[in-house]
């Protein structure tokens, strides 16, 4: 664009001087002063054009690899048309940068992290700035990853410990060492070891892992010795009858299965805890024990209400409660998606989500209750009113990262704005919080909901146990006849549950897809401790486990280790999260309208499963918990849906037992801590 100077024309003298001044020749005055033409009337200058100030736009990816390509090219004009220059401030040390082109790129050679990077544009007249952005760069081989273990043992019986898993994400062999103990052998694998102790006590082992690239890596291993826990080991699809008695336990007894040999024990009694009939385990996905085994949480029936229990004693700590901004003591619940801390490093600690903040309480055992606000997500989603992952989800087994969808209510429904992957801060996190909205959609297959402004709202979201992404639980996308289901959505990310980078940068880390649909589902390791994905494929009829990284992952490599004909047709199934340790197994909890005239099952009705994970094919192998002595008649919350311990050796269920109670209560199944090296030798 031309800018039109205004030019200003000097008067013109005709004398060259004033008027009074004697004539040069005569040294006279002139008869007459001399005038001066006056000028004729300038015209107005032109108004100068006002400038538009450029524009400038583009999301920079904010993570990279290291001796990974980075390019960013911003998108800018100028509605003047005037040439356009970019610059700069805290470019990495790594990048280039074009002044004539705004293009940042480069290949960074060492981890670090780059910090305030600030790009705008000039017309020369005025300039334009990009939002100040970051780019933490990371090693492209990843060191290894290693938990805080807490473990269970029993007196005087040996217990294969798996440290870690033998190879790191990038294939590269993990090496382990451990603190000595005179409990401690050696096992028949590198990274496992036998340990045998005849005392009742709590002994902490310090382990080391590396990969020879990386810098080591350090966990601790915390195991309790126990008495002994019975089992027969019972491994038929026998029918086994549950044998209720004439009456139901009272609170702190216990009976022993006369075929399974397991000790069950009430935990509850449901008359002394207010306000509510039942006292419940909601959901199989999370553990409702601590990581030290001494307390464990029940729920109310109204979803909105739960109390701190001794496991031994059977007493009741506390009533939980929330204190909210007008300093009053609200009940929290199920509705609120309390979870214990998973790390094995903070055994009281719990955490749960209120409106749109996530809290947490150090020590649940110290009263008063003192809650901490970690995150209030309202500056991240201004339109939600509440963040939830619609109450089965969990943490990554470290409980450093967490998923939530963020909604508001118009009215009727719950519309969802957002999804979010939170990271607990630490030295080296600073940009915790990944959020996804259905602008980010813009140009991909989902673009039809950019367009809407909304998304879809899954079944559940959530972190796989071993951290690496976030799972949302999106419904199976079809089209039958006159019904269908998204059918905009078939072959998209939003076409069954997948896994999600923390970035939700679905250009650069394609979704893993890892069941057909959303349905009953659970998480277990194989063998190897690789982490694997446990659901009910109801257009199969099969139960699939799916790898969810590394080779042969997702849903197109599944393995069917067991089909629905096979527990009955009549059944339902739930899946619960196994704990690390327990390798190769699933855990498996049926419940069945056995009164029902169509009913259609035999020996796998109302059982406690584990089932060996391999093929089908190869006829793994079911060991016969114990029978849940529950009747299910088809009310959801006579589903008897059990969770077990991070130890593997307790599992918790809320049981009617067969019908004798008026209401449910809380039972736990004691398993011996070495079931599944005893399980694998047989």
């Amino acid at each position: 664009m031309k800018k039109i100077l205004a030019i200003t024309t000097a008067a013109i003298l005709i004398s060259g001087c004033g008027g009074g001044a004697p004539n040069k020749v005569t040294n006279e005055l002139p008869d007459e002063p001399v005038i001066t033409p006056k000028p004729a009337t300038e015209p107005e200058p032109e108004p100068e054009p006002e400038n538009k100030a450029p524009t400038i736009s583009g999301t920079p990816a904010s993570t990279l690899f290291t001796n990974t390509d980075y390019l960013f090219t911003p998108n800018a004009r100028d509605a003047d048309e005037d040439p356009l220059t970019f610059s700069i401030t805290n470019k990495p040390i790594w990048a280039e940068f074009d002044t004539l082109t705004g293009v940042l790129k480069g290949k960074p050679t060492q981890a670090a992290s780059f910090k305030n990077i600030l790009i705008s544009v000039s017309d020369e007249f005025s300039f334009t700035e990009l939002s100040t952005f970051s780019i933490v760069v990371t090693d492209n081989n990843q060191a290894p990853i290693i938990f805080n273990q807490t473990l269970e043992a029993m007196e005087s019986t040996e217990l294969m410990i798996t440290l870690g898993p033998d190879a790191d994400t990038d294939g590269d062999s993990i090496q382990y060492s451990f603190t000595d103990s005179q409990n401690t052998t050696q096992g028949p694998n590198a990274n496992q070891i036998f340990y045998n102790n005849a005392l009742i006590e709590v002994e902490e082992i310090q382990i080391t892992a590396s990969d020879n690239i990386n810098a080591p890596v350090n966990a601790t291993i915390s195991i309790t010795t126990s008495p002994s826990s019975p089992s027969n080991y019972v491994t038929t699809r026998d029918t086994i009858t549950p044998d209720y008695g004439l009456e139901a336990p009272k609170k702190g007894e216990s009976i022993i299965d006369p075929t399974t040999g397991t000790r069950i024990t009430r935990l509850t009694d449901a008359s002394e805890l207010s306000g509510t009939t039942d006292a419940l385990i909601v959901y199989s996905r999370y553990t409702p024990e601590n990581t030290k085994g001494d307390y464990f949480l029940t729920f109310g029936e109204d979803s909105s209400t739960s109390w701190l229990i001794e496991r031994i004693t059977g007493d009741v700590i506390i009533k939980l409660t929330h204190e909210d901004i007008n300093g009053r003591n609200r009940d929290i619940g199920e509705s609120h998606e309390i979870r214990w801390d998973l790390s094995g490093n903070n055994h009281n600690r719990i955490y749960y989500r209120y409106g749109m903040s996530f809290y947490m309480v150090e020590d649940i055992t110290e009263l008063p209750i003192k809650h901490k606000l970690i995150k209030d997500f309202s500056l991240d989603v201004p339109n939600a009113t509440k963040i939830f992952n619609d109450v089965e989800g969990d943490s990554s087994n470290n409980s450093d990262h967490w998923a939530f969808m963020a909604a508001h209510y118009d009215g009727s429904n719950y519309i969802i704005d957002a999804f979010i992957h939170y990271q607990m801060p630490n030295d080296i996190n600073e940009d915790k919080t990944h959020i996804m909205t259905a602008a980010n959609l813009t140009g991909s297959a989902l673009n039809h909901y950019a367009e809407t402004n909304q998304m879809p709202r899954p079944n559940m979201i959530e972190i796989n146990p071993t951290g690496t992404g976030v799972v949302l639980h999106f419904g199976r996308s079809w089209i039958s006849g006159e019904q269908s289901n998204r059918i905009e959505d078939m072959g998209t990310y939003f076409d069954g549950p997948h896994l999600w980078p923390f970035d939700f940068n679905y250009t650069a880390n394609p979704p893993v897809k890892i069941s057909v649909s959303e349905t009953h589902a659970g998480w277990a390791w194989d063998d190897t401790g690789r982490e694997m994905f446990i659901s009910q494929n109801n257009t199969t009829d099969k139960l699939d486990a799916v790898y969810t990284y590394g080779e042969n992952s997702g849903y197109e490599h599944k393995t069917e280790i067991a089909s629905h004909s096979d527990f009955g047709w009549s059944n339902g199934f739930h899946y619960g999260k196994m704990p690390s340790d327990k390798k190769g197994w699933a855990f498996i909890n049926t419940y069945s309208t056995t009164s029902s005239s169509s009913h259609h099952t035999d020996w796998g009705a109302d059982q406690f499963v584990m089932l060996k994970i391999e093929d089908e094919s190869n006829i793994p192998t079911i060991w016969r918990i114990a029978p849940n002595y529950n009747i299910f008649s088809g009310n959801y919350r006579d589903e008897a849906p059990a969770a077990i311990n991070t130890f593997g050796n307790r599992i918790y269920v809320s049981s009617n037992w067969g019908g004798l109670l008026p209401n449910r209560e809380v039972f736990v199944f004691e398993l011996p801590s070495n079931w599944n090296s005893i399980l694998d030798d047989l």
